[in-house]
């Protein structure tokens, strides 16, 4: 079962209060370094962005959503999936992109 807006936002918050619970997929870390984009700039989407898309559940039945902050001078959207596990729940980065 998918989160609810309002906790998506909450474990957000979450997630940037303990950046361990925050991972990078191979692709997120390319588009990073190709879109000059820093771990900076999405641990702010985490912590101040507007959820603009979901949450919805994708197709590995973790719940995924669109975060969008405006940071650095520029509109940063980054696409999350939030996931669960026996220790705990924990997010990863599964891209990031300028508007």
């Amino acid at each position: 079962m998918c989160l609810t807006f309002n906790e998506a936002r909450r474990k957000l918050k979450e997630f940037a209060k303990d950046t361990s619970r925050i991972k990078f997929t191979k692709h997120a870390k390319e588009r990073m370094k190709e879109r000059d984009i820093s771990t900076k700039q999405i641990l702010c989407c985490f912590e101040h962005g507007d959820i603009t898309e979901g949450p919805y559940p994708n197709t590995r039945g973790d719940c995924q959503l669109n975060v969008s902050v405006r940071t650095a001078g520029e509109y940063i959207t980054t696409s999350v999936a939030i996931k669960e596990s026996e220790n705990g729940d924990f997010s990863v980065v599964v891209t990031t992109f300028k508007e």
